[in-house]
Parts: structure tokens; C-alpha cells; sequence
């Protein structure tokens, strides 16, 4: 194998490179988390707080899950945000009250990425803290 042999991949591999970075970038850009604003962030951390102490009575953490609803409906704009909040309060309350029922693997992860990610260029540094069954 000669120089230009070598050459030519270490350039190709370059060039293959930056297209899969180009690739993955607008990819994030067009798919990826909506920005959320820091008032909806700094609202998503109250709530994802509020989450690590839900009542353990079904009955009571049905009502706990739809107050907080009521707070994402009526005082968050960005959708994004406010659907992993939703989603991490909902599985927060399964595990508080004892229901059988399990998250799938890496959902609760991809719930944090998301929640992460909507919350990025806000101001606010997100705080998700891991929920484990």
C-alpha cells in the first residue's frame, strides 16, 4: 500500500466525518428538543421537585398528578417540556404508589435526555433526578 493509498482514506474518513456531524446537527435542529424559555425550565424544575414526594395512596396521587397537570396546562407554553415533565411525574407516581406496571428500558433515560435538551439553552441547568423501580 502506498502513501496515496493512505492519504486518500485518512481523507475520506475526514470528509465522512464531517458529513455525519453535519448530518446529526440538523437532524437535532429540525427533530430534536423544542427550546423551552427559562420561565417554562425554571416551572419544569419546580415540578420535577414536587415529583420526588408523591402520595402513595392511589387515590391521592391520581389527584397530585392532575394538580400538577393543571399547572403545566394553564403556565407552560413549550409542549416539549411540559409532555416529559408529564411523563416523568406519571412514572413517579406509579412507583410511589406500588403499580405493577414498568417503564420500558430507556424510557426513563430518554425522558431526561429530553427534558435535558428542551431546557439546554434556557439559563436554567435542569436538574432530573434518576427515578428507580
Amino acid at each position: 500500500m502506498n502513501s496515496k493509498h493512505i492519504t486518500f482514506g485518512i481523507l475520506t474518513a475526514i470528509i465522512l466525518a464531517g458529513v455525519a456531524f453535519g448530518v446529526n446537527y440538523l437532524w437535532d435542529k429540525r427533530f430534536g428538543p423544542t427550546a423551552a424559555s427559562a420561565a417554562d425550565c425554571a416551572l419544569a424544575q419546580q415540578l420535577i421537585d414536587k415529583a420526588q414526594t408523591p402520595p402513595t395512596d392511589a387515590a391521592q396521587a391520581e389527584q397530585w398528578e392532575q394538580q400538577i397537570r393543571q399547572v403545566r396546562y394553564t403556565q407552560m407554553e413549550n409542549d416539549g417540556i411540559s409532555t416529559e415533565v408529564a411523563r416523568y411525574v406519571y412514572w413517579s407516581r406509579i412507583r410511589a404508589t406500588g403499580d405493577p406496571s414498568r417503564p420500558d428500558p430507556g424510557t426513563l433515560d430518554e425522558i431526561t435526555e429530553l427534558a435535558i435538551g428542551h431546557c439546554e439553552d434556557s439559563g436554567v441547568d435542569l436538574r432530573v433526578p434518576k427515578i428507580v423501580f
